[in-house]
């Protein structure tokens, strides 16, 4: 069993390091720099490298015996409960076409359950950060999810309309014609929307580990569901659901 103040404290610490990881993205934001491929093709740059090299040196620094798991890098793995999982510029290509809803994440299992979440926006300024039990806060201050109670009156986000479409057709066509408003606010900013209730839905076809870590904490202890298209309230799925609570049933009848 983890105390609350030991959470706090590593949710304090976890968004320190975003919030620091983040000033150095902004270095290089809008600037001439190289764009790698990896072997998915996906882009890279400097500043994703320097940004989880500094936040897994902070971590190895302070929690030397906590794993940890982050894109850019090998895994390390110890025998304690505890394991972080980083992603230190979450939508890359909004990095480098200049457009400023890119995210540092990070989140910290306890015994490969979620604990804490954190989602940083650089060139926003914005952080909303949650602990399993202690609440979701946005820059400090208590936050909550929206109380739409209808999808016909929700405003809803999915990452990649094109994805959507060829991933998920039958819910792309309903959501097309059900939806009070549909648009693509990508990546984690769109959850950070949810959890601070300016927006009532968020949803992503296929995700990855690193990429869906801290999204179950922050959207919960925001109010809000959190799971799968499937319908399954799980942390680690491939795809993601973020909404109020009233519009899970209703999302569920779409699937």
């Amino acid at each position: 069993m983890i105390d609350d103040k030991y959470k706090r404290e590593l949710l304090d610490f976890a968004v320190r390091s975003a919030e620091e990881a983040g000033e150095l993205t902004l270095e290089y934001f809008r600037g001439s720099f190289k764009v790698e491929r990896k072997e998915d093709k996906t882009p890279v740059t400097v500043a994703d490298k320097k940004a989880g090299r500094m936040i897994r040196d902070t971590i190895e620094m302070t929690y030397p015996d906590h794993s940890i798991l982050g894109e850019e890098y090998d895994d390390k793995t110890t025998a304690s409960p505890f394991r972080w999982i980083i992603d230190p510029i979450d939508g890359t290509q909004s990095f480098v076409r200049g457009v400023p809803l890119y995210a540092v994440l990070i989140a910290v299992q306890y015994e490969n359950e979620p604990l804490l979440g954190v989602i940083h926006i650089p060139p926003l300024h914005e952080t909303v950060a949650a602990g399993i039990g202690i609440g979701c806060f946005h820059d400090g201050e208590a936050c909550q999810v929206s109380n739409t109670d209808s999808l016909a009156d929700a405003w809803v986000q999915v990452t990649d309309v094109v994805s959507l479409a060829r991933h998920r057709p039958v819910l792309f066509d309903k959501l097309s014609t059900k939806a009070g408003f549909l648009r693509t606010w990508g990546d984690a900013y769109g959850y950070l929307l949810v959890a601070t209730g300016r927006s009532d839905a968020m949803l992503d076809p296929v995700m990855e580990l690193w990429d869906i870590a801290p999204l179950m904490p922050i959207i919960t202890e925001a109010g809000g569901h959190f799971g799968d298209l499937d319908g399954n309230q799980i942390a680690f799925g491939e795809s993601a659901l973020a909404c109020t609570p009233k519009l899970w049933e209703e999302f569920l009848e779409l699937t």
